[in-house]
């Protein structure tokens, strides 16, 4: 069923929509078709999510045509790719040919959706690959070196974001072995205050250089819950002090599950950094 849009704008006041200004949000691709006349006339900045079915089965006409009214709106992009049974650095040969055939259907997209980035994720995860993350990094720079090469082209960075990952060890390794400029971090606050046990500011302090996206959700800390922003016990406060002292200006991504959280993320947004 298509969003009632007139019951959805009226949840947000002045603060929250001057708030979207200072963000992106996550609309996945398969909720296009109810959300798209709302993001076009509010004029959102969003962060497509992109699964593997849909580069299968999308008509390439039809992400030229969503593309077109995106930009001729005013909308900013990025684009956040499949990630659903990926690994880059499997010990199987064919689950890494996989993995890389996705994200270079992926950046086929680029040219059409011209992103400001384009975020991935490791597939790494201790709980399967073991805790020494070296071999899953030596065998996953065949599948990335290709793709930061592409994104070297295009001069559109790909971004790695953090999933299970208990630290920012591999994230650091990868950056020092991989090759051109075009390359970077996605923060994802919500992932590490749940999978990690490393601090938010060891964190920033030893990815603060590559830091170009934060992803925004909240949680108590026992699940990914992607609860809106100030519902949870996520100390974004000291989030923004951070960037702050590190003069980071990354883009800001909300990621709500729910239609009600928009709102909702929206409205914690303004306390957290001071829009009111």
């Amino acid at each position: 069923m298509t969003l009632n849009k007139d019951l959805f704008l009226s949840q947000l006041d002045d603060a929250m929509i001057e708030a979207l200004r200072h963000v992106h949000v996550n609309v996945p691709w398969k909720l296009f078709p109810d959300y798209l006349q709302v993001v076009l006339d509010l004029r959102i900045n969003i962060e497509i999510g992109i699964e593997g079915d849909q580069l299968d089965g999308t008509p390439r006409s039809m992400f030229q045509s969503t593309a077109e009214k995106l930009h001729r709106n005013g909308c900013g992009i990025t684009l956040h790719g499949p990630f659903w049974d990926l690994s880059p650095g499997s010990s199987d040969r064919l689950v890494r040919q996989a993995s890389q055939f996705r994200y270079h259907q992926l950046f086929d997209l680029v040219e059409i959706f011209e992103p400001i980035q384009v975020v991935c994720h490791t597939g790494y995860d201790p709980n399967h690959h073991g805790n020494d993350h070296r071999f899953y990094l030596d065998r996953s720079l065949a599948v990335w070196e290709p793709i930061a090469g592409r994104a070297e082209t295009y001069g559109v960075p790909l971004l790695f974001e953090n999933v299970w990952e208990q630290g920012p060890e591999l994230h650091r390794d990868l950056f020092g072995r991989l090759n051109g400029h075009h390359f970077g971090f996605c923060l994802d606050v919500g992932h590490q205050h749940t999978f990690s046990n490393t601090s938010l500011g060891t964190w920033i302090a030893a990815l603060g250089d590559f830091l170009k996206e934060v992803h925004m959700h909240d949680n108590d800390g026992l699940g990914d819950d992607h609860l809106p922003v100030g519902q949870g016990t996520i100390d974004f406060g000291s989030l923004f002090r951070l960037l702050h002292e590190r003069s980071i200006k990354p883009v800001l991504t909300l990621e709500p599950h729910r239609e009600e959280h928009f709102a909702e993320s929206l409205a914690g947004l303004v306390k957290v950094m001071h829009l009111e």
